[in-house]
């Protein structure tokens, strides 16, 4: 199951999505922007489940331009979220959220972006008991999220790092999988071969993720070049996204397939629903919630991370992703020929059914619905531990100071560049 813990408080999941006892809670959900990705994906998810429990559930989201949008996936989960400017400080964030927060009773308002949490603190400020909980699902601490707002982290060692600064007010929960929506569907991926005109005799290898400079251009490219030095005509890489950095990504693509002679290398665009080219996979690659879902659907899998780093979950990297997550910066010498070899070892179908079982039966513990229980514990839990409203206001009060210095620093600077010839 999905574990959910800090040093103070150890939550024991329960079993299932029995009835609870305690009055619903009405929960504002924060997203930081509009571009369909794993993180919003997982939060929309986790709030149609704690709706389906009972729970009052009202979501807003950053408005920007992407490329593909996440509100056709939250109107399939029941949501239409409130968009917020994407111009707005800190203090006028603040004020926007405490508007949706005082309309819809929220006991908790729960940001999915670090950046909000400054924000969404001095929102939750008030004399109404009301909770502010930040999660960072990215793969390293920030400095930012105010120290006594409770903070979600994905990994144990992140969290281990962060409880040194917030105290027991960090919990570990890694990122969840609905196992019902995620499940091997073999129809499904024939049809998603058929429509690339891909041969049932192929081997796929499959990557699905946001094609963005941070984080995933590095892990792609090392892919395209894997394809290359393996040269088996029977082999195909999907890429499977879109994002700032596709247009590179396709440049090295169209270089690899000139070479090659032949289209190794598929750009198949970003998908509202991805889940049939997970089963269209003999071989996935991915981090974080990618990595889970690929397992879920019952597919071999070699996580990616950065500085090269890429391994094949099996039994002896198991502890290494409990612990670090589903990525990885270990430095590697040669990325393309070593994700080479990690690749060609799961060209043995037999090889690749063993770790696609291991991996289906392993990724029970990231359950939906059991991640959705321990988020119920932990906003009860923030909540009764919630510090009286002077020192709530106090808290939100050190911020506002903050984030006004900041805003005075940043007229100060316009100003001096506008007005070169008055500095002395």
């Amino acid at each position: 199951m999905t574990q959910l813990e800090n040093r103070a408080t150890e939550v024991v999941p329960a079993a299932g999505p029995a009835p609870r006892a305690e009055r619903p809670l009405s929960v504002l959900i924060g997203l930081e922007g509009l571009a369909l990705g794993g993180c919003p994906i997982n939060a929309l998810d986790l709030g149609r489940t704690l709706r389906g429990r009972g729970h009052r559930v009202e979501v807003f989201a950053i408005d920007e331009q992407v490329r593909t949008s996440l509100l056709p996936y939250a109107e399939r989960s029941g949501f239409s979220p409130v968009r917020l400017p994407a111009r707005s400080g800190t203090l006028a964030r603040a004020v926007q959220i405490r508007r949706l927060a005082a309309a819809s009773s929220a006991d908790v308002v729960h940001v999915f972006g670090p950046w909000l949490g400054r924000a969404a603190t001095i929102a939750a400020a008030g004399p109404s008991p009301r909770s502010a909980v930040v999660t960072n699902w990215m793969m390293e601490n920030v400095g930012y999220v105010p120290p006594r707002t409770p903070l979600i982290l994905g990994t144990r060692e992140l969290r281990d790092e962060a409880e040194q600064i917030q105290g027991r007010h960090v919990w570990l929960m890694e990122p969840p999988v609905d196992l019902d929506a995620d499940r091997p569907d073999p129809a499904a991926g024939r049809r998603f071969r058929h429509e690339l005109g891909i041969r049932a005799d192929e081997t796929v290898v499959v990557v699905v993720g946001r094609v963005d400079t941070h984080l995933k251009e590095e892990g792609l490219r090392h892919a395209i070049g894997a394809v290359e030095h393996l040269d088996r005509p029977d082999l195909r890489l999907v890429v499977v996204g879109d994002g700032d950095a596709l247009d590179r990504v396709r440049v090295e693509a169209d270089s690899v397939n000139d070479r090659l002679g032949r289209p190794a290398v598929v750009l198949a665009g970003a998908r509202q629903d991805p889940r049939p080219a997970y089963d269209a996979a003999d071989v996935a690659l991915g981090m974080g919630g990618s990595a889970l879902r690929a397992l879920a659907h019952g597919r071999p899998l070699v996580v990616l991370g950065v500085n090269g780093f890429a391994a094949t979950f099996d039994p002896t990297t198991r502890r290494h992703f409990a612990e670090h997550g589903f990525f990885g910066e270990a430095p590697t010498p040669d990325p393309a020929r070593h994700l080479a070899g990690e690749l060609g070892g799961l060209l043995d179908t037999d090889r690749r059914r063993e770790l696609a079982a291991y991996g289906r039966a392993e990724v029970q513990r990231y359950g939906l619905e059991a991640a959705a229980t321990q988020l119920e514990d932990l906003y009860r839990t923030e909540l009764a531990a919630l510090p009286g409203t002077p020192r709530r206001l106090a808290d939100a009060g050190l911020l506002v100071g903050r984030a006004l210095g900041h805003q005075v620093r940043g007229l100060r600077r316009r100003w001096t560049r506008a007005h070169p010839a008055r500095q002395s």
